[in-house]
């Protein structure tokens, strides 16, 4: 449940959505300018070529259309790759590696090296 205070702070923060208004692209077909008219049948014409593999890319487009199909994927095929990285990056820094607690008796066998090389050493110097 909102209250009251809480629409009308809203309000305040984010401008009011005209009701009823659309934009020259959506608006209808008879107010259409030729270069608004234009953007639309290309902005259509890319979102049935937008999706298409690359195979039915070669086989179905020629020219600019394909240029910029390629275009489009590679920036999409790199970026795709980029984003790959950085997410395994952050999860290394989210979950570094893990390393498994000493137990008593690899302690005391450390120490015990430890103790052994020392003594060599003094050996050594005598």
């Amino acid at each position: 449940p909102i209250n009251t205070h809480s629409l009308r702070f809203l309000s305040l923060i984010a401008p009011n959505m005209p009701v009823g208004r659309t934009t020259s692209l959506a608006g209808y077909h008879e107010e259409m300018t030729a270069e608004t008219a234009e953007k639309k049948t290309k902005a259509e014409r890319w979102s049935e070529i937008r999706l298409l593999s690359d195979e039915e890319a070669e086989a179905q487009l020629s020219g600019e259309e394909l240029e910029s199909f390629q275009g489009y994927h590679a920036d999409i095929k790199e970026d795709l790759v980029k984003m790959k990285s950085i997410a395994e990056m952050m999860l290394k820094s989210l979950e570094p590696p893990r390393i498994e607690p000493k137990g008593k008796k690899q302690r005391k066998r450390d120490k015990w090296v430890i103790k052994q090389k020392i003594a060599a050493v003094r050996a050594a110097e005598e």
